[in-house]
């Protein structure tokens, strides 16, 4: 679906964006684990200036199942103290929008000055949350992706690229 090339392209563009909207802003950016992994790694690492950088483990998908949990489960939470600073949370995809609202909503509690969403992929076909992403690299029709952290039951997450996953898919 996009090559390892254009991904890089589009994730260097995107980092370009964020250093001119939070140029001298206090910058705290909140990754998505696991599927943000990559592109929050290659992301943080093109920003010119000093973030704060920490993770949420969520879990949404269960096993080998192509399909949401109806609830997300927050297994960690964010250790930093994001009051008055400007937070960028930072996930894989943006599918159903449950898993980034609840992150959103708790964030909120915490008083920061901003929140902002940023996804490699945007799925918009299956949004059920009135949440859109205020940075994107990419929008996608309704397939299940994996590759550059995306995964199926944690498997190709190293790809280096996004692939749409075969049906009928074995794994070893």
């Amino acid at each position: 679906m996009f090559s390892e090339a254009e991904i890089k392209n589009s994730v260097s563009v995107l980092a370009q964006k964020l250093a001119v909207d939070y140029k001298h802003k206090n910058l705290t950016i909140i990754g998505i684990l696991n599927g943000s992994l990559v592109f929050l790694s290659d992301l943080i690492r093109q920003i010119p200036f000093s973030v704060k950088v920490d993770t949420i483990k969520a879990n949404t998908y269960v096993g080998a199942s192509t399909s949401p949990n109806a609830e997300t489960e927050i297994i960690h939470n964010t250790n930093l103290n994001v009051k008055d600073e400007h937070v960028l949370i930072v996930d894989d995809i943006l599918d159903t929008g449950r898993t980034l609202s609840e992150i959103v909503r708790m964030v909120t509690k915490h008083s920061p000055i901003s929140i902002k969403v940023c996804v490699l992929l945007d799925k918009m076909a299956r949004r059920e949350r009135g949440i859109e992403p205020d940075y994107c690299c990419f929008e996608i029709e309704d397939k299940f992706v994996v590759g550059y952290g995306l995964d199926f039951d944690n498997r190709y997450r190293n790809l280096p690229y996004v692939a749409v996953l075969r049906d009928g898919i074995m794994i070893p």
